[in-house]
């Protein structure tokens, strides 16, 4: 008999494939390295103040619940047995946070949206969304029954060019990111918050680089344009300036009750556990509060731009930077050698961005040293 497993030989050959083409992903620890890779921008998932505080608030319900309380795990969906009332009662206070109406909690941003963007866009609805948008909501996109239209990036005239070719009536959705996870630009929110009475769509906006680290109370930059109550959908997720994990879309209670009841990510999946839902509950409070960190954050923001003198460096105004190096095995020797000097940097390679766009992506924290911008900046402008 044969030992050839056809199944497991397309997996060997799908992997083979990616290596040759210098695609293949592996998993690998950074922690010893000075961290410029992750998304932690107020330092809050290194906090041990925070860390302390979720266990004595854990400590605290845990007393408070009686012997048929669930406590370990949330036991199920929450249309099921998963729903109690901390879940609840973060998502009233997290709505209020943001000055939305409503909120509803995902375990991950993933998740969020792509059961906001399958579950509300329908057969007869039209659905116009950035070039340049996150894997999850393209993947909600591809669930979705609407027909799609990309425009440019951040091009107003070539959404209008496709806006104008759909009569008013036409129930239309036009997505964005508040802040650009690749390039760490600026969508032009206030501008499409302009265009909706003429063309008549509704506005859904991914603030996972925004939540936490813009508006007050760190609500936003939704919230800080002031233009929140025109936006149909929001999504703000809790691993990034939160340091935490999961999401909230956030939006009006018709939204919220619509969502529960056909966003099947939500619907089929286990609700997140007591202890994740009650460290969001403490994150909350200190992400509030968190001023002096954002002031930080930005003053990073612009020491280390003021540092760059090569002309690879992206335009970036966000703890989102970049620096240009054309070609993957090009970009990548960049990384390593920033690697070996004890950075950790990563490098973004074709077909993650387009061709002739490699770039190793850096990001920045409250918590990054000014001495650690320095060394990062000679190291990758450096030719050696």
């Amino acid at each position: 008999m044969s030992n050839t497993n056809p199944a497991n030989n397309r997996l060997i050959n799908a992997l083979s494939e990616r290596k040759s083409a210098g695609l293949l992903r592996a998993l690998v620890s950074v922690d010893q390295l000075a961290d410029f890779c992750s998304n932690d921008y107020l330092g809050l998932a290194k906090n041990r103040e925070l860390a302390k505080q979720i266990f004595e608030d854990i400590q605290i319900w845990l007393s408070a619940q009686d012997q048929n309380s669930p406590i370990n795990g949330s036991t199920g969906s929450r249309l099921i047995s998963g729903n109690h009332s901390y879940m609840e009662d973060f998502e009233s206070k997290c709505a209020a946070l943001h000055q939305a109406p409503a909120a509803l909690l995902f375990s991950s941003g993933f998740e969020a949206n792509l059961g906001l963007i399958a579950s509300l866009t329908q057969k007869e609805h039209v659905i116009f969304c950035d070039k340049l948008l996150h894997a999850s909501l393209i993947d909600g996109l591809r669930l979705s029954p609407a027909e799609r239209r990309i425009f440019k990036h951040n091009d107003l005239t070539d959404l209008v060019h496709l806006l104008e070719q759909y009569p008013l009536e036409t129930i239309k959705w036009v997505v964005v990111e508040s802040i650009y996870s690749m390039d760490g630009d600026v969508a032009p929110l206030q501008e499409l918050v302009a265009l909706k009475a003429t063309y008549n769509f509704e506005l859904i906006v991914d603030e996972a680089h925004a939540g936490g680290v813009y508006g007050p109370n760190g609500a936003g930059l939704c919230v800080e344009l002031g233009i929140q109550d025109s936006i149909f959908a929001r999504v703000i997720t809790f691993g990034k300036a939160w340091g935490n994990a999961g999401a909230v879309v956030l939006g009006s209670e018709e939204l919220r009750t619509y969502l529960i009841n056909f966003a099947r990510p939500f619907i089929y999946s286990t609700a997140p556990t007591p202890h994740h839902v009650l460290s969001l509950h403490t994150a909350m409070s200190f992400v509030a509060k968190a001023d002096a960190e954002r002031i930080s954050l930005l003053a990073n923001i612009h020491h280390f731009r003021s540092l760059q003198t090569a002309a690879e460096w992206g335009d970036s105004q966000t703890a989102i930077q970049t620096f240009f190096v054309t070609g993957n095995e090009e970009v990548r020797a960049k990384a390593a050698k920033a690697q070996a000097a004890g950075f950790a940097v990563k490098p973004i390679v074709f077909p993650t961005v387009p061709k002739g766009k490699e770039r190793i992506r850096i990001t920045l924290t409250a918590s990054t040293s000014q001495e650690a911008m320095q060394r990062l900046i000679h190291t990758l402008e450096s030719n050696a």
